[in-house]
């Protein structure tokens, strides 16, 4: 059998295929032409397409409000966060300045009792700015801490309302 004679046979038996698969359809579409879907299945699935959006749309909901619930305690951490870094920077600028001064102070400094007088003060000074520097962190930290804790609780809060 040569090529042309294959290709004959192969495309009259795929013509045959497509002939056939025209009269089952055409079968088929005159078959249910007249077909109704139950009202009982159609009021089904209509239910059901309806309690799936609404599912959907709470679902969604949700999400959002719960996205927006983490942003407002990552915001409150972020911001709380920055404000103790600012205080450090803060302190640290102050501390360093201040240990310049004294620095300067004691190179001019005539005689070493100046310069141990110089250094005791700067060493006095030093205590008393660190402590109230601590006590001021410390104290700072705390509020922080605790805005973050009510945003946290507050968000828990809505969660647990929205039925989250």
């Amino acid at each position: 059998m040569n090529q042309h004679a294959a290709q004959q046979i192969f495309g009259q038996q795929m013509f045959g295929q497509q002939m056939f698969g025209q009269q089952m359809f055409g079968q088929a579409e005159k078959l249910f032409k007249d077909a109704r879907v139950p009202e009982q299945v159609q009021a089904m699935a209509q239910e059901g397409v309806a309690k799936s959006r609404e599912l959907y749309v709470k679902s969604a909901a949700a999400a959002q409000e719960g996205a927006k619930l983490l942003t407002e305690v990552a915001e409150t951490a972020w911001s709380s966060t920055k404000v103790l870094n600012d205080k450090l920077a803060q302190n640290l600028t102050a501390n360093t300045a201040a240990m310049f001064d004294a620095a300067q102070a004691m190179a001019k400094a005539g005689s070493l009792p100046e310069v141990a007088k110089l250094q005791g003060e700067y060493l006095q000074q030093v205590v008393a700015t660190t402590s109230a520097q601590a006590k001021e962190f410390y104290d700072l930290s705390t509020r922080a801490t605790q805005h973050l804790v009510e945003t946290v609780q507050a968000a828990a809060g809505k969660s647990m309302k929205a039925g989250f």
